[in-house]
């Protein structure tokens, strides 16, 4: 009997949930046909966003062109400083000028000989910037391993390359000064030449004279000379 209840049971509920599953499937749309309209409302909603998304892209394109700036072609950087190395560390500008000589057209020639604090590697070495870029492999065939000699007799082979930093020192031209060679039509040189002149004369005057001007001027000065106690007895008399 209590088997037969419990069976009973089990199917009554399993009953109930198809009942609720088959009313719960006719109340839904995907049940009925209409599964079939939404899916081609969807369908058209999808493709009408596809079209209006490819008009916009389209116009973008369109108008994009018409706005976008012409890039400037890059400018390719054209190396025309050279520097020789290793040159001999006594070796001057002038003598260094003599073993280059004749030397293609340049606008830049700068030196610098060897520095004592880099012992033992004293090296001198020269910057030159050419003109023409052509002139540079010719340099370089001529004095690249060209081979220096000191007073001493060591030899030392040069080394041609591009300089790191290519970019030249521009000289800035000095300002002209204003007051320059103008100093005789100055109105204080003037004074100082007049009494530069009085003072000549006065020393090629007589030596009498001399001490006559000295003693009239030390009377000067004592008679202008005052204290507090000479002053009390002036106010007395």
């Amino acid at each position: 009997m209590k088997k037969a209840n419990w069976a009973r049971s089990h199917l009554s509920r399993y009953a109930r949930v198809l009942s609720r599953a088959t009313c719960e499937r006719r109340q839904s749309p995907l049940s009925t046909g209409k599964w079939r309209e939404m899916k081609s409302e969807k369908e058209q909603m999808t493709a009408s966003k596809d079209k209006g998304v490819l008009k916009i892209k389209l116009r973008d394109n369109s108008g994009d062109q018409d706005n976008i700036p012409k890039q400037k072609e890059d400018k390719k950087e054209v190396f025309t400083k050279v520097v020789i190395r290793r040159l001999p560390p006594h070796l001057t500008k002038e003598q260094l000028e003599e073993h280059l000589s004749p030397l293609p057209s340049f606008d830049y020639f700068e030196f610098f000989s060897a520095d004592p604090s880099l012992y033992p590697h004293l090296f001198s070495r020269a910057y030159i910037n050419f003109k023409n870029q052509d002139d540079i492999l010719l340099f370089r065939d001529r004095f690249d391993g060209y081979v220096f000699i000191d007073n001493k007799g060591q030899e030392f082979p040069a080394v041609v390359e591009f300089a790191p930093f290519q970019k030249v020192s521009k000289k800035k031209l000095k300002k002209k000064d204003a007051k320059a060679g103008s100093i005789e039509e100055d109105p204080e040189y003037k004074r100082f030449l007049e009494n530069y002149s009085c003072d000549e004369e006065k020393s090629m005057a007589n030596p009498e004279t001399l001490l006559g001007e000295i003693e009239a001027k030390t009377k000067e000065l004592i008679a202008k000379r005052t204290t507090p106690l000479l002053e009390k007895n002036k106010t007395k008399k």
